[in-house]
């Protein structure tokens, strides 16, 4: 399999639908259906209304499922804040010690937000303004963790009542 130090235009047979920019904003990625595998961080090197491609320290299989964690820069007086995206894995390729992942964005509520952000900006150019902080994402990815945890234990909660009620 070929290796790649730079950034190419859409290959040749590419499936590429939409315009991409380029955009480096902060992403986390979390690999679903894999328990115990790590949150990996990294940026973003381009973007679509369809899809991102982006770093990742390890191959993922074709048609793998992730969930993006991704970091909206502040734009135009919008605070910054993660948007939930669910992807699809559509390519692997070995890139500078690692991969370049080109991932495929599922339709929700959340890629809608998205659509409406990018729809806003001037996209005349190639690129979409970049994250100016560097080390934000740790910190609101372990705000919405934490929050996450929560919504998970109040799921529990009524559990928990149901036994104690029945005597369990």
């Amino acid at each position: 399999m070929p290796t790649s130090d730079a950034w190419e235009e859409a290959p040749p047979g590419s499936r590429r639908e939409a315009k991409r920019y380029s955009a480096r904003w902060k992403v986390s990625l979390v690999f679903d259906g894999t328990p115990g595998k790590p949150i990996f961080q990294t940026l973003t090197h381009d973007l679509s209304m369809n899809g991102t491609s982006l770093q990742n320290d390890a191959d993922e299989k074709i048609h793998s499922v992730l969930t993006l964690l991704l970091l909206l820069p502040p734009i135009d007086g919008t605070p910054q804040r993660i948007i939930r995206l669910k992807s699809v894995v559509m390519s692997s390729m070995p890139f500078r010690g690692g991969f370049r992942l080109g991932l495929s964005f599922i339709q929700d509520p959340e890629l809608d937000k998205l659509r409406a952000l990018i729809g806003k900006l001037d996209l005349s150019g190639n690129s979409l303004p970049s994250d100016p902080e560097e080390d934000a994402l740790p910190k609101l990815l372990s705000v919405w963790l934490q929050g996450a945890v929560r919504f998970w234990d109040s799921l529990r909660a009524p559990t928990r009542c149901l036994q104690w009620a029945m005597g369990a």
